[in-house]
């Protein structure tokens, strides 16, 4: 852990800008045409959501997620979403991808399947945990869908900077310490993605029945704040209050390991009192423990580690240190059949490269509660008037600090322009300075916009954005190589999990009490 500049980006030849790999993990819960969660199973067309690598589930058995592989360039990850995408609508019958953060009409939330992945013990853990979710925090939560974007500096960079740095650290560590250095600064400056990219500004009152936010003037079944951004990222969605007591350590490999561990092994008295299972024997959640295991932490950006079938992420952090960033923070764009642009993808490669050229020092309690603060209060009230963003020096309104900001970002875009000739770094710049100027031309705005316009409510807007983009991944055409390897991919991930059940030779209970003592840490007495 340091908190001085480890690069400098003068330094840095342009081939370390062109190594960098990229991915997105999209969630879009089905729906009914008449706007309703889908009740039906995952699409068996769609192979088995366990073992295959691109079509899985969530929370929901209704909450696809969409996962690509890891591309060294942002066309050819556009186009991947754009056949991956297509696929996936070509069977979904009359259903459609619901194309909003927060979801539809919930009449129950028993209307929210939980996720099934077969009778293997890696199956029963999935859904078993996610039960656990239910009776934690309830399957309404659960059901918020966004974008994950996954970022991976190139190799290259710490083969340079160990030439230069070799005495005090390996390649391994300065590359482990560089990204919880691009984690506190990402948490510094969260505000700035959510408040250009945030894109739920409003929710169906059946999500939230008690809210403090005024009913739409012209749908008294929608809820909304004037001049939200993104209410998933709010105490209302996915930035759940259960969790605030939580404190994971983000001053390097080692604290986070320790930290997190710790919350997967203390024993909580609202959860012990829950009990792990039923009267009738059935799970309710995995164990009592603060969190029942280390995916449960919602926070708004992860280091991540190369995958291991089987594997504890953190076992699997610890052997091998970070691989690659996960960052959560994206609500799904209502704008793109994809969730997603690449417009967004390249701010966020620039915003990410940026982090790492900082310092970055550790985080203090006091600077921990500001970020969280900012965040919240961008969230709630992002394009409000004269709104003020507090930093160790005092307040200062947003469009300043951001405007700051922006032009700071300025170096690096350019530099990825020149280097990858990819102009969308400097195009998502200049679309970011635009919106920090003119917040009506943030997504959040717009979608406020076209609700009034067209006199629709949050369910009803939503369902007929859905329409408009099942026509246009209908008119995406697969080649028949790629719809071969997709059809191919369907085939094994069935056999996968058809092996998995028939050799497994544990007992779901053995199998969960060696997972769990994957990751040993010194942790404070239980209580």
């Amino acid at each position: 852990m340091t908190d001085k500049r480890r690069f400098s980006l003068p330094d840095l030849p342009h081939a370390c800008f062109t190594g960098c790999l990229r991915g997105i993990e999209r969630e879009a819960l089905r729906i009914n045409p008449d706007g309703r969660i889908a009740q039906t199973p995952h699409p068996t067309a769609l192979g088995a959501p366990l073992t295959h690598p691109n079509f899985t589930t969530d929370y929901s058995e209704s909450l696809l997620e969409i996962v690509s592989s890891a591309h060294p360039t942002l066309e050819g990850l556009e186009s991947e979403l754009e056949r991956l995408h297509a696929f996936a609508h070509e069977h979904l019958g009359e259903e459609r991808l619901w194309p909003l953060s927060m979801p539809p009409f919930i009449q129950d939330e028993f209307e929210i399947p939980i996720a099934r992945y077969g009778n293997s013990p890696q199956g029963l853990l999935r859904h078993r945990y996610r039960v656990g979710l239910a009776h934690r925090y309830g399957r309404f939560m659960q059901v918020i869908a966004g974008v994950h974007f996954n970022f991976s500096f190139p190799a290259l960079l710490w083969d340079l900077a160990e030439r230069d740095h070799s005495a005090r650290t390996q390649a391994a560590g300065l590359r482990n310490e560089s990204y919880f250095a691009v984690l506190r600064n990402f948490s510094r400056h969260a505000w700035v993605p959510c408040y250009l990219f945030g894109a739920s500004p409003a929710l169906c009152r059946s999500f939230r029945p008690e809210t403090h936010l005024g009913p739409t003037p012209w749908n008294p079944d929608t809820c909304y704040d004037p001049h939200a951004t993104s209410l998933r990222m709010s105490d209302i969605g996915y930035r759940n209050k259960n969790q605030q007591k939580i404190r994971i350590s983000l001053d390097g490999l080692d604290a986070y390991l320790r930290t997190l561990s710790c919350a997967t092994q203390m024993r909580d008295p609202d959860y012990r009192r829950m009990g792990t299972r039923s009267p009738d024997g059935s799970w309710r959640q995995l164990n009592d423990h603060v969190l029942q295991i280390e995916n449960e932490y919602y926070s708004i950006a992860r280091p991540k580690s190369p995958k291991h079938p089987g594997q504890r992420p953190l076992a699997s952090l610890r052997q091998e240190g970070v691989d690659y960033l996960e960052i959560r923070i994206l609500d799904v764009d209502p704008l793109s059949p994809l969730g997603v642009t690449p417009e967004t993808m390249a701010f966020l490669e620039v915003f990410l490269w940026w982090c790492l050229l900082q310092e970055s020092p550790p985080l203090s309690e006091d600077e921990r509660f500001m970020n969280e603060s900012n965040l919240r209060l961008v969230a709630y009230e992002g394009r409000g008037p004269r709104l003020l963003l507090r930093d160790p020096d005092g307040f200062e309104p947003l469009e300043i600090r951001l405007a700051r900001l922006l032009d700071a970002l300025e170096p690096v875009a350019d530099h990825l322009t020149q280097a990858t000739g990819e102009p969308l770094y400097r195009k998502s710049l200049d679309r970011a300075r635009s919106r920090g100027r003119h917040p009506d031309e943030t997504p959040s705005a717009w979608i406020l916009g076209e609700m009034q316009r067209r006199d629709a409510g949050h369910t009803g807007f939503g369902l007929e954005l859905a329409r408009r983009h099942a026509d246009a991944l209908a008119d995406i055409r697969i080649g028949p190589e790629d719809r071969a390897q997709l059809e191919n991919g369907i085939r094994q991930s069935v056999e996968d999990q058809e092996r998995l059940e028939r050799e497994s030779a544990l007992s779901f209970e053995e199998y969960l009490a060696q997972y769990l003592a994957g990751t040993p840490a010194d942790c404070p007495p239980i209580s």
